[in-house]
């Protein structure tokens, strides 16, 4: 009886040493998502198009939008900068850019966006292609992640651009 005593005791006693190590030993050290977040985020947004300046390797628009963001993991401004080249591949729009999630509280981060799209005669373009994560601030310090990305404009309303993301997004926390 003194054995299983014994080895209660020190089963009992592992927990707490355990315990005391995850929460008094631990203050100042960041953990990592173990399973990173979904990214489901919602972009409406206006833009502005200007002539690109490159007519030769680009042959397409600067493009600049601001609007909002909603969806997981974030919901808060978006704003973006991007080239719209039409030279670069043949019979495709070629889109790069970035773009920054802003939240309220002024946690942000910065993707940036690879698109392509058919050029034809319609007013409605749908481009498709992959985002990354490339940086942060505030809670997004350290956030990593990528996913797909996926567009609809209307050539003819630069004030009702959407743009849908989805992929993963990992971050880190201090306690």
């Amino acid at each position: 009886m003194s054995g299983i005593t014994r080895r209660w005791a020190a089963r009992i006693a592992g927990v707490a040493a355990t315990a005391t190590l995850v929460v008094g030993g631990t203050t100042g050290t960041s953990f990592a998502i173990e399973n990173p977040p979904n990214v489901n985020l919602t972009a409406n947004f206006a833009v502005v198009a200007t002539t690109h300046p490159d007519t030769t390797g680009c042959n397409g628009y600067k493009v600049t939008g601001t609007g909002t963001a909603t969806g997981n993991p974030s919901a808060g401004v978006w704003s973006q900068t991007e080239d719209a080249c039409t030279a670069t591949i043949p019979g495709k729009y070629e889109i790069k850019g970035t773009a920054m999630i802003t939240e309220p509280d002024g946690d942000k981060f910065k993707i940036s966006y690879h698109l392509t799209a058919p050029l034809t005669g319609d007013t409605m373009v749908y481009p498709t292609g992959t985002f990354s994560i490339l940086r942060g601030e505030g809670l997004y310090e350290d956030a990593t992640g990528s996913g797909t990305m996926k567009a609809t404009v209307n050539l003819l309303d630069h004030d009702h651009v959407t743009a849908n993301l989805s992929g993963y997004l990992r971050f880190y926390w201090q306690i």
